[in-house]
């Protein structure tokens, strides 16, 4: 039933990203404002630094909004969704590096919660996007990106399940928990569920035979 929610939940971000064409962004320029096109702006918090690709210049995750979010009748169906982009520092400015257009959960995919985006960040080579919504069920994935053989996949996720009242605070968790966390460079996951009494259903931790990393460009939220 839990994850009947959850895909509920997620459905329209799928739709947006199936249908709706990708923006031209260029492939470099001296600032940041070079590779935002006339319709977007950047998403308020959708902007991180570091050094991704570890040659000692600052990089930048930058997350694109289309102006047409500010509209009273904007449809993610039909309309422009939101872009990340990564652009590796150079001596002469910024290099994209890669232009995800399914990685983004669309404005309205938040629920009544309200705009899923919940910011990203790097560290130590590492750009984790966040996203949270829901409305009496509250949903939150967290994604983890590293750039290796010359390109950015995805390593690690992160997803909860929950409902909003309550606080189980002996297992660090809420009534009705479903906690998933997978390393897919290792294999290594943990799977924690919890009742609606605060009874622990099913706790497992192991090791899976690793699979193909997905690219970022390739990569959705799922449920």
């Amino acid at each position: 039933m839990k994850a009947v929610i959850l895909a509920l939940l997620l459905l329209p971000f799928v739709a947006v990203a199936q249908t709706h064409p990708a923006p031209k962004i260029s492939a470099v320029g001296r600032t940041l404002a070079a590779f935002v096109p006339a319709r977007y702006d950047t998403l308020p918090g959708g902007r991180a630094t570091g050094d991704l690709n570890h040659d000692g210049q600052l990089d930048v995750a930058l997350v694109l909004s289309p102006k047409a979010e500010n509209i009273d009748n904007y449809d993610d169906e039909t309309m422009p969704g939101r872009v990340l982009l990564i652009l590796f520092g150079t001596a002469q400015g910024y290099q994209l590096a890669a232009q995800a257009n399914r990685a983004m959960i669309p404005k309205n995919g938040g629920g009544q919660y309200g705009d899923p985006f919940a910011g990203l960040s790097i560290r130590r080579g590492v750009l984790t996007v966040n996203h949270y919504g829901g409305s009496s069920w509250r949903w939150s994935v967290v994604s983890r990106f590293r750039y290796q053989q010359g390109d950015f996949f995805l390593i690690g996720e992160s997803m909860f399940l929950t409902r909003t009242s309550g606080d189980c605070e002996s297992l660090d968790g809420s009534p009705g928990g479903d906690y998933q966390d997978t390393n897919f460079v290792t294999g290594e996951y943990e799977i924690r569920k919890i009742s609606e009494t605060c009874q622990v259903l099913l706790h497992r931790k192991g090791r899976r035979t690793p699979v193909a990393l997905r690219r970022l460009t390739d990569y959705a939220p799922e449920p």
